[in-house]
């Protein structure tokens, strides 16, 4: 218990620390370039701006946790939801480093068949996200704190838009943006705290061996036990690998460790515990069947082809 609880405070601490400097660095970027040119990056017909999400996804590997604030500040500045949904889905799966992993313990085949998969699920959802106009089952996210330091207001501002006052320069800036990534990190931070010391409290009581006598067999039930057994753990990209390395020592066949992985890395309790801040439980709860579909279709493909 001693040792779950050391780590428990331990990936809080490494997480706290991530999601504050991700919100100082994107109150920064939000006022050096404004929100006009985060919607016009990832901008462009739907299909497209699915792809610019996926790509900034591969860029920023961060997992689904900390990549909330870029999720927030993208919805915030009006980014279609093209664009955030391909990002939230693809930033904790298309890690470099889980593809190095992958193809090293596994087969070069099956993490190519992973990447592949999961970038055309990304894509599809992106799409889905779109088409269904998912913004209209997001919650109120707060305007941004950070909007740098305000001109006099003249006596007319009530009948003319003042926007907020230019760049002033990192001196100037960096308080408001302190601000700003503090605002964040209390919104979210009980959130946070039930959510990940939950999902540590799963994944330590779960042992590879568990895992490996329940989806290691070759019947067809292993991948979809695999992809369920995922979810509820809470371990990033990096984290995984170990986990399928000691898997696949243990005879867990291909496709169970793929599904294991998808469902792991791209799902987890305090992911969804944060989302419910932002979205609707339906909104949530679909973004994880859909993980766990995706996890399911992926290993069965890998057992299929490989």
């Amino acid at each position: 218990m001693g040792t779950t609880i050391r780590h428990g405070l331990l990936v809080l601490a490494e997480l706290t620390l991530l999601f504050v400097g991700i919100s100082f660095a994107l109150a920064l970027f939000q006022r050096r370039f404004g929100e006009e040119q985060i919607r016009t990056w990832l901008g462009g017909p739907p299909w497209l701006a699915a792809l610019k999400g996926i790509a900034l996804g591969v860029v920023t590997p961060f997992c689904t946790c900390s990549a909330i604030p870029m999720l927030a500040a993208f919805i915030r500045a009006g980014v279609r939801p093209a664009g955030y949904a391909a990002f939230i889905v693809a930033a904790p799966v298309l890690d470099p480093i889980l593809f190095a992993g992958l193809a090293v313990i596994l087969d070069v085949r099956a993490a190519v068949v992973y990447t592949l998969v999961v970038i055309a699920s990304s894509a599809l959802v992106a799409l889905l996200a779109q088409a269904g106009n998912v913004s209209r089952m997001l919650k109120p996210i707060p305007v941004s704190t950070a909007a740098g330091p305000q001109p006099p207001t003249p006596p007319d501002a009530a009948c003319r838009d003042i926007g907020p006052s230019p760049w002033s320069g990192i001196q100037v800036e960096f308080r408001p943006a302190v601000r700003e990534a503090m605002s964040v990190l209390r919104r979210f931070a009980p959130l946070m705290v039930v959510g990940v010391l939950a999902g540590i409290a799963i994944t330590e009581f779960i042992s590879t061996d568990w895992i490996a006598s329940v989806a290691g067999s070759n019947a067809g039930t292993a991948v979809p036990l695999a992809a369920l057994i995922g979810i509820p753990l809470y371990v990033n990209a990096e984290l995984f690998i170990p986990i399928g390395d000691a898997l696949h020592t243990s005879g867990v066949g291909l496709g169970p460790i793929v599904a294991l992985t998808i469902a792991g890395v791209g799902a987890s309790v305090p992911e969804f515990v944060m989302l419910g801040r932002m979205a609707q439980t339906r909104l949530v709860a679909g973004l994880g069947l859909f993980v766990l579909s995706v996890a399911i279709g992926t290993g069965l493909i890998v057992n299929l082809v490989l």
